[in-house]
């Protein structure tokens, strides 16, 4: 019950108008006209809604761009596209690039300044910065912290972080309007389970969501644009040397 009110109030923080408020001068400030949800993700994971906001996040910005979790390498080519003249470092633990997107990235104008690093995303890149970074690596609360921590430090002065599954969103929501009896059957499996599994599968990660709860809540970061469960954090200030702990509170806080 806690969590649920915390979590209520928080959203009351999040003005998810802004975006239909800006100034209209580009398509990606048009996803309002669309009905976007779940079903639309396609090779890239995502909402369209979603991927607007990180296309329009990604022109904002100036720099080397850092991408945390590739999987078919959909948002790389997103990414690519969106910054044709820019360095992108792309971090996974696995190469498995959707063919279509391989050979996007194979083209002579993208070949050599996109790499794609097959790579423990929990180590830092020297002697690299950065001026915009997409985390959507590991979505336990272990990982994102993990990857903050390697990585937000090389994100330059008011640099913007884009962090997916990191809100609650109505990207799933027409996923449970008729699965009752569904949620029936996880009640009953429940009596008998030591973990219990939730009735609806959640539309956001807890974990992102307390780290970067904790990056706005201690003045590290300013709480940008949100689209489906994507939302925008501009950089205010580097990580303090105890920020694991605090972030580790913070989530047990949250619990």
């Amino acid at each position: 019950m806690e969590r649920q009110q915390y979590l209520s109030a928080t959203l009351e923080t999040i003005n998810i108008d802004r975006l239909r408020d800006s100034a209209l001068n580009s398509f990606e400030d048009l996803t309002w006209l669309f009905t976007c949800d779940s079903r639309n993700r396609g090779i890239i994971r995502q909402g369209f809604d979603e991927a607007a906001l990180l296309w329009k996040a990604v022109r904002a910005t100036a720099g080397n761009i850092l991408e945390v979790g590739r999987n078919q390498a959909g948002s790389t080519v997103l990414l690519a596209a969106a910054a044709p003249d820019r360095e992108i470092y792309s971090i996974d633990i696995k190469a498995k690039a959707h063919p279509a997107c391989a050979k996007f990235l194979a083209r002579p104008e993208n070949k050599t300044r996109v790499h794609q690093l097959v790579a423990d995303s929990r180590k830092t890149l020297p002697r690299i910065t950065f001026g915009f970074e997409f985390i959507d690596g590991d979505h336990s609360f272990g990982g994102v912290l993990a990857d903050v921590i390697a990585h937000w430090n090389a994100l330059e002065a008011e640099g913007l972080a884009v962090f997916h599954d990191a809100v609650p969103n109505q990207n799933f929501k027409w996923r449970d309007q008729h699965r009752t009896l569904h949620r029936f059957w996880i009640r009953m499996k429940n009596r008998f389970r030591k973990l219990k599994k939730a009735e609806i599968a959640p539309d956001y990660e807890t974990g992102v969501f307390s780290v970067c709860e904790t990056l706005v809540e201690r003045g590290l970061a300013e709480r940008g644009e949100q689209a489906g469960s994507m939302l925008v954090l501009r950089k205010l200030a580097n990580l303090p040397a105890e920020f694991e702990n605090i972030a580790r509170r913070d989530f047990a806080r949250r619990q």
